[in-house]
């Protein structure tokens, strides 16, 4: 059991602050602390055991996204608690089970009659409310529990439940136009609120793109983040002037040359996003109006809750690697795919003794203060010269410009009815086929030799296909060895250790000090 590795008498805040210092063992413990209680709340909410099994599971992905945003560590309990009524909430409304306790006051227009993204962002703009408030309101507007209900939910009293969301209108009232939509207009109605969101919600460029793109379009809702993980926002809905609707993306991080890399790799059967306009500079970088991606981020999917889902998400991440690693060739053999930055691993090594070529790379000049107190440490240059030899005798080039090319999650598979909660994936299954790959979010990185970005996805614990063992599959079914590995696997981590340690062992946070040293003592074991 995790309790047995850790000190039972731990509170949770001790677990918080280690979980935020990188302590994976303590977010463990957290989560499983709580997982019968967080069954038992959405059990009592749902009075259903597989949905409430549904929603602990999310509960407790969501304390590892979300655990730095607790305001208060010692009353964790009770957040965790509203956290979970809330997603309980949020569930019932997907299902389509609930039931409707009357009219919608607070919402309005924003409320049961207005679409999926407007109810959207009215719940992202009651997220500065107090989390007795925000799970309050959310269980009764948006799950449809009757006050009485709600009342039994939160081991609290009716009158506490109506003066909740009393404070929880007032509060509305006054706060939401300067949280969510700067410029919105908003009218009391009836101790409620109508919003329409204005235009100046979004920058000047952001509007700019969007008239030249739909002449006459008008602005119906504007969704900040609308996907974990996704390099997306934010997301706008439009009516457009021909009495159609349309929702689109803008994305950063898409400059010319790799808007042209994606009319080249969709030719070689790599579909990434679909560009509704070319790039355009701004002062933080190129902005780009996108259509919204396809089909379900696999991580997303893999965090479904079945072993066959699991499954699935795995197939399909390892037939990704299979098809970006075999464009290589043809995208090496077109003009513009030539054009593209060659490194081998020797270079990759170089990295670490160069500073412009550090500072050239953004994630890794981020951090990176003590990178050259570890080039003078012995137990590092000794790593290091180990880690260069090896490199200098492997030939196969890498061509890429953004090294998270090779992550899961950036793929996304067409989702279906087909089967998850059933075996699936055996020699000559049909079902196998029915959730295919649809889109690459990442279409630039990686080319060539993808085992240096599966060994970053080793050493930066890319969850959770880590913990599925996916890497260990793909070496497996590619028939490479541990020696082959394992000079990537040292390289990264030494990377990672140059990045984000000090060389002295900090008396907090040790645990995540000891894991990569580990990583790189584990890769110059293998070699």
């Amino acid at each position: 059991m995790l309790s047995e590795l850790e000190p039972k008498h731990l509170t949770d805040a001790e677990l918080i602050r280690r979980t935020l210092r990188g302590d994976r063992l303590a977010a463990e413990q957290l989560t499983e602390r709580y997982r019968r209680t967080v069954y038992a709340i959405a059990h009592r909410a749902l009075g259903n055991a597989d949905d409430a099994q549904d929603v602990a599971q999310e509960a407790l992905v969501y304390i590892y996204q979300r655990v730095a945003t607790v305001r208060n560590t010692e009353q964790f309990a009770g957040w965790l608690r509203n956290v979970t009524l809330s997603l309980c909430a949020d569930y019932r409304r997907r299902r389509g089970t609930r039931r409707l306790g009357g009219s919608l006051p607070v919402l309005n227009e924003a409320g049961e009659e207005a679409d999926y993204a407007q109810r959207l962002a009215v719940r992202q703009a009651i997220s500065d409310l107090s989390d007795d408030q925000r799970a309050t309101v959310l269980l009764h507007y948006l799950g449809g529990w009757s006050q009485q209900e709600v009342a039994a939910m939160m081991t609290t009293s009716i009158n506490t439940v109506r003066s909740r969301l009393m404070a929880a209108k007032r509060r509305l009232r006054v706060d939401l136009k300067d949280t969510l939509f700067p410029s919105a207009v908003f009218t009391a109605r009836n101790e409620g609120i109508t919003m329409s969101v204005e235009t100046s919600a979004l920058s000047e460029i952001h509007l700019s793109l969007i008239e030249t793109t739909f002449p006459g379009a008008r602005i119906l809702s504007v969704q900040h983040e609308p996907e974990p993980w996704m390099p997306f926002s934010p997301r706008v809905r439009m009516a457009l002037r021909d009495g159609g609707e349309k929702t689109v993306d803008f994305r950063g991080g898409i400059d010319p040359q790799r808007a042209a890399l994606l009319t080249v790799l969709e030719r070689l059967n790599i579909p990434g996003p679909r560009l509704l306009r070319e790039p355009v500079a701004t002062a933080r970088g190129w902005l780009t109006l996108c259509e919204t991606p396809r089909g379900e981020n696999i991580t997303l999917w893999a965090l479904g809750g079945t072993p066959h889902r699991i499954r699935l998400a795995t197939e399909r991440a390892i037939e990704g690697i299979d098809r970006l690693h075999g464009t290589t060739d043809s995208l090496l053999a077109d003009p513009i795919g030539a054009k593209l930055p060659h490194r081998t691993l020797s270079d990759e090594v170089a990295i670490l003794t160069t500073d412009i070529l550090w500072n050239a790379d953004p994630w890794l000049a981020e951090a990176g203060n003590a990178r050259h107190e570890w080039l003078r440490d012995p137990w590092f240059a000794a790593g290091l010269t180990k880690v260069r030899a090896a490199a200098g005798a492997i030939n196969d080039p890498l061509v890429y410009t953004d090294y998270t090319f090779f992550f899961p999650q950036g793929y996304r598979i067409q989702t279906g009815d087909g089967g998850t909660d059933e075996p699936v994936g055996f020699p000559g299954d049909p079902q196998f086929r029915e959730n295919p790959l649809v889109e690459f979010v990442y279409s630039h990185g990686h080319f060539g030799d993808p085992l240096l970005g599966l060994a970053m996805v080793w050493v930066y614990d890319c969850y959770p296909f880590v913990h599925t063992g996916f890497v260990e599959q793909f070496l497996w079914r590619r028939n490479v060895t541990r020696r082959e590995f394992a000079p990537r696997l040292a390289l990264k981590a030494l990377q990672m250790v140059a990045r984000d340690l000090p060389v002295a062992r900090p008396t907090e946070g040790g645990r995540y000090w000891d894991a990569l040293r580990n990583w790189v003592e584990q890769g110059l074991s293998w070699m």
